[in-house]
């Protein structure tokens, strides 16, 4: 009786948000280790992950092959990354599995080519600006428009089945979204008219009225009548498969996104509305809605978690936002529970229990790249730049954090940075978009915690203090920096734990000799001793001059504790030695340690990049993205937080 009261108050009651920023700082930390991991799976960017095989590797694909669809998501994931930090590294590791695709953009073979391209593509672009990436996307967006049928209106799918004549399936409304952007972006218009008549004659033919959903429907080539419909990949003909039924989810959510068409809108809450009320317990639902066996589908719920956060962005009743946004976070609640979480298992990606074809016996109960990449852009969704930390690197290539073009004039930088060694020799530096730091003197405007114990910045040719600041390892500390481009000029705070702020440097010169600088493009978080034994958060940068900064929100208000980002510390140092292939890293060099005014001349050996990365461009950063973070976080168990490197630790020994 207890229970079901319980239950019934579960389901009435306002329920807080649970997922928080500390949730996406957590998965963000672990799949940074695991695309890692997979990079070095592959033999080389000709291959792409697909699903997780039982000793604990990926099942691959070539990226050359015409008809296979989730080559796309591994580089789109690695996308996601650069998004969080705007690292160099994970942008040339997108880079590389994006450009290793570009062969695909003439392939009419296929209706996947928004799965295959948008996601790789359309991702590069939209963090970079790069119009090579939008070349690409304008040219595939002519081969997929290839495929429509004027007598059905549809985009048509797989040739490889010859049973069919001009079929359609829900999986085509996510392809939609290329055929949506190259008309808002130099194509033609017409291919908007195909995408909105693709989604309006699956609403008319494969959405039940009661808002299920058919997988597939296949047309008569001369007359355009139904030949026959069904779940090719569900449980029978009158079932719903739930992988199928997310795409629609999605699909109608987007496509009302670019056009505003209520109809769009309306279809998407149908669907939505059906899948709600049709989950079980635990918001996953089984791979069929009514299929006998029972086996969830990780990959369905991470797809309508997503589209879910969007669509509660879009919405314009209130009570279905709340329902929405709500149900979205119940999701990922669950999908970062160890039910489903892949954390401690000798899984290679983020989500367990997905299910790829089941009649075909295929990828069942297992890991699937598109699960963990809908399952990333949730996480995205739900907060665009998830407080994740910034942790030092001995390599000046990899300290890099682009910032992009657009802080220009005077702008205040504040951020916390905490020393984690009781030792440092660590430097948080600026420089121009267009200068790559490739040591020191490209810096021109530097704070550093020196190893006599305390703070100063650089002045023209040396360092010096106004006022010493101790640091003490452990503890956090506020700096707040004001920085005049215009007169190369930068005066520097720091608020010590508890304490008021101490003001270290007065209109300091910018480093003598230094490139020019035109905006605040670059961050360095660099260390001469070890990798991560630094650690910077909150970091932001507002235009003007703020007179007395804010305090930031105490770690524990974020639900960061300081062991959770002690263990993401360790994620960060096994990462620097597992992409010690991905950048020379120079011999590391200190800029000396001499007394406040005391002008050094110290060298720094430059960097190299790698040898495939792509040319340094400024960067064009959208943070786009529905959603906000969590207004009450919840902190995480600690002795869970304290057990995620060991986890990792172990789960790297079974893969061995």
């Amino acid at each position: 009786m207890a229970a079901a009261l319980c239950l019934l108050m579960g389901m009435v009651m306002p329920r807080a948000e649970a997922f928080s920023d500390a949730d996406a700082v957590r998965v963000i930390g672990f799949a940074r280790t695991q695309l890692a991991d997979t990079t070095r799976e592959m033999p080389d960017a000709t291959w792409s992950p697909k699903a997780a095989l039982p000793d604990g590797t990926w099942s691959r694909e070539p990226n050359t092959d015409l008809i296979e669809w989730t080559q796309g998501f591994f580089p789109g994931s690695m996308w996601f990354m650069y998004q969080v930090a705007g690292e160099p590294l994970w942008r040339d590791r997108a880079d590389r599995w994006t450009r290793a695709l570009e062969l695909q953009k003439t392939n009419r073979q296929t209706h996947d080519l928004g799965f295959k391209l948008f996601l790789s593509f359309g991702n590069a672009y939209r963090l970079t600006g790069d119009t090579y990436y939008r070349g690409v996307l304008l040219t595939a967006a002519e081969s997929l428009a290839s495929r429509y049928n004027s007598q059905v209106g549809i985009i048509s799918c797989c040739d490889w089945n010859s049973d069919w004549q001009v079929p359609l399936v829900t999986d085509t409304m996510m392809n939609l979204e290329l055929l949506l952007w190259a008309s808002r972006n130099g194509g033609r218009a017409e291919w908007r008219t195909m995408a909105v008549n693709h989604a309006l004659k699956t609403l008319q033919d494969a959405v039940r009225a009661d808002g299920s959903s058919f997988h597939y429907v296949d047309y008569n080539r001369t007359t355009g009548a139904i030949r026959s419909r069904g779940t090719y990949q569900g449980y029978s003909a009158s079932s719903t498969w739930a992988r199928g039924h997310a795409w629609l989810i999605y699909g109608y959510t987007m496509v009302y996104r670019y056009t505003g068409d209520v109809r769009m809108l309306e279809a998407a809450r149908k669907v939505t509305d059906w899948y709600l009320a049709h989950l079980p317990a635990d918001r996953v639902p089984n791979w069929d809605f009514n299929a006998p066996s029972q086996q969830k589908d990780s990959s369905a719920a991470a797809i309508v978690a997503s589209a879910l956060l969007e669509l509660s962005a879009l919405e314009t009743d209130a009570t279905r936002k709340t329902r929405y946004r709500d149900a979205a976070l119940r999701t990922l609640d669950v999908l970062v529970s160890p039910a489903y979480y892949a954390d401690g298992t000798n899984s290679p990606g983020l989500l367990l229990h997905g299910v790829g074809n089941h009649p075909a016996g295929r990828e069942i109960n297992t890991t699937l790249i598109y699960g963990d990449y809908y399952f990333l852009e949730a996480v995205l969704r739900f907060n665009p730049k998830p407080p994740y930390p910034w942790y030092s690197k001995t390599s000046f290539y990899q300290s890099q954090h682009l910032l992009g073009s657009s802080n220009t004039g005077v702008r205040t930088i504040e951020f916390d940075v905490n020393p984690r060694a009781t030792t440092q020799d660590g430097t948080v530096g600026y420089t121009d978009s267009s200068t790559a730091v490739t040591g020191y003197s490209v810096l021109n405007m530097t704070v550093r915690m020196n190893t006599s114990g305390y703070f100063d910045v650089r002045n023209g040719g040396g360092y010096a203090a106004l006022t010493r600041v101790n640091w003490v390892s452990g503890q956090t500390y506020h700096v707040r920096i004001r920085a005049d481009l215009a007169a190369q000029r930068y005066s520097v705070w720091v608020r010590p734990p508890g304490g008021s702020e101490v003001q270290i440097a007065s209109n300091y010169a910018f480093r003598t000799g230094a490139p020019a600088i035109n905006d605040i493009g670059r961050a360095s978080v660099r260390t001469v001793i070890a990798d991560s034994d630094f650690r910077v958060l909150n970091h932001s940068i507002t235009a003007g001059s703020s007179a007395v900064s804010t305090p930031s929100r105490p770690l524990e208000e974020q639900g960061l504790s300081t062991a959770f980002l002690d263990s993401l510390g360790e994620f960060e140092s096994r990462e620097a030695v597992l992409t010690a292939g991905d950048g020379n890293d120079s011999t590391a060099s200190a800029e000396g340690d001499g007394a406040p005014g005391v002008i050094e001349d110290a060298t720094a050996q430059p960097e190299t990049p790698p040898v495939d990365a792509a040319p340094e461009v400024p960067e064009v950063v959208d943070e786009r993205g529905a959603g906000c973070a969590s207004a009450a976080a919840v902190p995480l168990p600690l002795a869970v937080l304290m057990l995620l490197g060991l986890a990792v630790r172990r789960r790297r020994a079974w893969r061995k």
